[in-house]
């Protein structure tokens, strides 16, 4: 069994998945009412650079595969348990010694002057049309305003209580398969935005929020009590989380570098499939109704 990860393997996958983090942070940051997929697609394809596989000067070999098949919402009318799942296949000489899985659901921070506004089932009837816009909506795109995030921002579309919350309950119950709420932040809290933007809003560094990962299990703890319908605020998952999130560094939930590879690759998150492949492995990503919408498929092989 390879376990832990060499260092500079971890180091490798840690700048692979800081990289997008920092990506989809800054677009969030500067575009603060993008709409969440656009910022999945972000994700995917930030990871996309890394498909070629990667032979470092050790003789481990890296790869990062990515694959997006859409929504099944946009079919089936129902939610997706998860919109992101994660493959891990570890290897020793080409040969599979430990496969992991696991699930992220993706919710966006919304600025404080901004309700729901994601894709709508009309978006997708009139297709790229809507960017042909009319002089009164371009007008409105170009009005001078602020979008700011900071501690009272909501996760306006995680509902507690309602439908796609209770069915990620009933699927953990049922599959024994563990989910994740992968929250997108912006840059940093506090955070303003004016639009339109100037020339000179670049972000460098590493974000001081950005993406957190909190599994779903300990988000529905903090949230036992709130009525159905809350929609829980970025302060109420700084403050309200249970151990590890009560301390500094992971305040408000994991880093998504440090996630996927301290953690999922770590063999202390997700589910280890009992084989090379099992029921729940198979549940998950060989069916066209499986519970996710894009799948990432991280490959780590040790030399023989």
């Amino acid at each position: 069994m390879i376990e832990p990860l060499p260092g500079h393997v971890s180091d490798w996958l840690k700048a692979a998945f800081g990289s997008c983090n920092a990506e989809v942070s800054a677009l969030l940051t500067g575009v603060p009412n993008v709409h969440e997929p656009t910022l999945d697609m972000t994700f995917i394809s930030g990871l996309a650079r890394y498909q070629t596989p990667t032979k470092l000067s050790s003789g481990w070999v890296v790869r990062i595969d990515t694959h997006f098949l859409g929504g099944a919402s946009r079919l089936t009318g129902r939610w997706e348990i998860a919109d992101i799942g994660l493959l891990v296949m570890i290897r020793r000489g080409g040969r599979i010694e430990r496969t992991k899985v696991g699930l992220l659901q993706s919710k966006r921070l919304y600025p404080n002057e901004q309700e729901v506004d994601e894709d709508r089932t009309l978006d997708n009837l009139v297709g790229f049309g809507r960017l042909h816009e009319s002089d009164a909506w371009w007008s409105s795109v170009i009005e001078e305003r602020q979008f700011t995030f900071g501690e009272s921002s909501r996760y306006r579309a995680l509902n507690v209580g309602e439908d796609q919350y209770n069915r990620i309950a009933d699927y953990e119950r049922r599959h024994s398969i563990p989910v994740y709420y992968l929250l997108y932040n912006p840059w940093a809290i506090p955070q303003a935005t004016e639009v339109p933007a100037s020339e000179n809003g670049q972000l460098v560094g590493e974000p001081k929020v950005g993406s957190r990962v909190v599994p779903a299990v300990v988000l529905r703890a903090a949230m036992v009590g709130r009525t159905v319908g809350h929609r829980p605020s970025y302060s109420e998952l700084e403050k309200m989380l249970a151990v590890p999130f009560d301390s500094e560094e992971h305040r408000a939930g994991w880093r998504l570098e440090d996630f996927v590879v301290d953690l999922l690759l770590g063999c202390t998150a997700g589910y280890v499939a009992s084989g090379e492949t099992d029921a729940g492995l198979e549940a998950v990503f060989y069916r066209r109704n499986n519970p996710i919408s894009a799948a990432i498929a991280i490959t780590v092989d040790a030399p023989d």
